[in-house]
């Protein structure tokens, strides 16, 4: 989802944390790991709590802080936007690193921002997060696939509207191997809402902020997948 808050965090509590049992066990059966990991603005203690989980972050229902434009190209989705500028290496390792994790973002962006009434019936009726969220396992591989798709089930469940803005920022390549990597970025994204309309909960910053993050991908038969992350919120990117 953010993510990049989605990385002291509006929630931080461990994954999967304060979920219910029922919730739990249905993300749970499409992974057998979880990750006790810091996610931004999503954390499943919110899910809980507030319902209000997200891969970082969810925004309210407010004006909020549009997404700004940078020289590349903004990628546009049904129901929100995104701009992203990527810097790195310029190796096209570090390219195609880049793009996989922007893949993964927007990925997580398509399924929260998707709405929740659908979803959460098929949760209710036993499908699984893996039958409902299918494209996570070609951008994320445990524990982080885990994670994620966790979260997505805590927005479902929790009656939440996905945010109408998000705003990949300036993604880097810090450090890259032959098969491991790594990707910093600050997110920002605003326009989550409850099911009646009202902004996101205040902890979410009311539904909007940024986070930054950093991102371990790893190269699993040819395809750079996120394997782990760790977000905080942060004043601004």
């Amino acid at each position: 989802m953010n993510s990049s808050t989605a990385l002291t965090s509006r929630c931080q509590p461990e994954a999967g944390r304060r979920l219910n049992d029922d919730m739990r066990g249905k993300a749970d059966r499409m992974s057998s790991h979880g990750e006790k990991a810091k996610v931004r603005k999503w954390s499943p203690g919110c899910a809980a709590v507030m319902a209000a989980v997200a891969l970082a972050g969810c925004g309210s229902g407010s004006s909020g802080h549009p997404a700004t434009t940078h020289p590349s190209p903004a990628t546009s989705r049904p129901g929100g936007t995104t701009t992203t500028t990527t810097t790195g290496s310029g190796t096209a390792a570090a390219t195609a690193v880049i793009n996989a994790w922007e893949s993964a973002e927007q990925t997580v962006y398509e399924y929260n921002q998707r709405p929740w009434q659908q979803d959460r019936a098929g949760l209710v009726a036993g499908e699984t997060s893996g039958d409902l969220f299918p494209k996570l396992s070609l951008y994320f591989v445990n524990p982080a696939l885990s994670t994620v798709a966790t979260l997505l089930v805590g927005v479902k469940m929790g009656q939440l509207n996905g945010p109408t803005t998000y705003n990949l920022g300036h993604p880097a390549v810090s450090s890259l191997t032959g098969t491991t990597a790594t990707v910093t970025g600050c997110i920002y994204d605003s326009g989550t809402t409850t099911a009646s309309g009202k902004p996101g909960p205040t902890t979410l910053d009311g539904g909007a902020g940024y986070g930054q993050g950093s991102y371990t991908l790893e190269l699993v038969s040819g395809s750079w997948k996120i394997a782990a992350f760790q977000t905080h919120s942060v004043p601004t990117c």
